[in-house]
């Protein structure tokens, strides 16, 4: 079922060139260099669990998290219209969004966005969930990027890569946590490892009846939307969802990293359980249309190291030197910044001839020459005395 796309609020022309900046730094970057910003929103009526569960990614993902301590009436795959706000508004390209029904308990559904518009959706029902508080021992510093470990029991080695469902859930993950971009990482500064596995079964639908029994705008005109542009017709939520009840579940552990004695140049690793520990299972999915997830997913074009970069205006001449050719506007001489001489002077009535009571161009040079040998007499009296 789909609907008709919902038009937008455009931001404020921008007043000054710092403005601009700003509001051009807001819109979607071909390289995301920095960590990106999620928003934690709980419903109304969230289960215990799901607190736990949103209070614990808040704590993972500190200080790119902006958790929303009231609840608010969202229904993420029926209509879109806060989080896009929210997104704007907070400049956030992910949410993790906490919700409890009767038909599908204890959830979290993930978001992501793009251009300010939510994009495509995940929720996944929260199994099993231990606190970080429950395991002893050292915590990570706040911000420190973990290190992921995909993996699989055997029947379903190759969900991750196959599966379009578990794609998209290892590509949000992976989008969630990810850090600012670095050419390089300290041994050291590796203090997180997060293993996510499927695992052996299926999570039946009494298992899950089982658990939830007992775990009682903007100023600015209105614009098109560019998600539903892209789409052709509706916004995402408009959009048809995919549920498959036959998922197997995923098991989301967190591990510390140590660094012990070996006696080599490189230490002993050691993972010792950090928290928190979730095990999910899959629920509704929905993917983002073709044009927009090709529009988003755009990189840049890598040059080849043959390709030789064009430089404009520069050559190299017949004996191998570089030249290079600057262009000037044309020079007035005229306007010329010369030695001034007062038989050069132009006259007070923009004459360059005779002025009344004066001599002619022959005189005054005839006088300049008699003035300069007047001058040079007393030089060379000196001079032989």
């Amino acid at each position: 079922m789909s609907t008709s796309s919902t038009p937008l609020v455009a931001p404020p022309k921008p007043k000054n060139a710092r403005s601009k900046r700003a509001q051009l730094a807001r819109e979607p970057q071909l390289v995301e260099k920095n960590a990106k910003t999620a928003i934690l929103v709980r419903t109304t009526g969230i289960s215990e669990r799901v607190k736990v569960a949103l209070s614990e990614f808040n704590q993972l993902k500190k200080p790119h998290s902006i958790p929303f301590s009231k609840a608010n009436e969202v229904r993420p795959f029926e209509d879109t219209a806060s989080l896009n706000f929210w997104a704007s508004k907070n400049d956030a390209s992910l949410f993790l969004i906490g919700t409890h029904t009767k038909k599908r308990p204890h959830g979290l559904v993930w978001a992501r966005c793009f251009a300010g518009e939510v994009m495509e959706l995940l929720e996944v029902g929260i199994e099993e969930v231990m606190e970080m508080s429950h395991f002893k021992g050292i915590k990570s510093n706040m911000g420190a990027v973990p290190l992921f470990h995909f993996t699989a029991t055997e029947p379903h080695a190759n969900l991750w890569d196959s599966h379009p469902t578990f794609q998209q859930f290892k590509s949000l993950l992976l989008d969630f946590f990810r850090g600012n971009e670095m050419d390089g990482v300290s041994l050291k500064g590796l203090q997180r490892v997060i293993s996510v596995t499927i695992g052996d079964s299926p999570a039946s639908a009494a298992d899950v009846e089982g658990a939830a029994t007992a775990n009682g705008a903007g100023k600015g005109k209105a614009v098109e939307s560019l998600i539903g542009s892209l789409n052709g017709a509706g916004t995402a939520a408009g959009q048809d969802y995919v549920e498959d009840k036959s998922l197997p579940p995923v098991h989301f552990r967190t591990y510390s990293v140590q660094f012990m004695r070996s006696g080599l140049p490189q230490p002993r690793v050691e993972l010792s359980p950090h928290g928190p520990h979730f095990t999910f299972s899959l629920r509704r999915s929905q993917l983002p249309g073709v044009e927009v997830q090709k529009q988003a997913y755009k990189k840049a074009e890598k040059k080849s190291a043959a390709s030789k970069p064009k430089n404009k205006n520069i050559d190299i001449d017949e004996m191998g030197d570089k030249v290079g050719r600057v262009y000037l506007n044309p020079q007035d001489l005229g306007k010329l910044q010369s030695r001034k001489f007062k038989g050069l002077k132009k006259r007070r009535n923009g004459d360059d001839g005779e002025e009344d009571g004066g001599a002619d161009d022959g005189e005054a040079e005839a006088a300049g020459e008699a003035a300069a040998g007047e001058e040079s007499v007393p030089a060379k009296r000196r001079k032989e005395a």
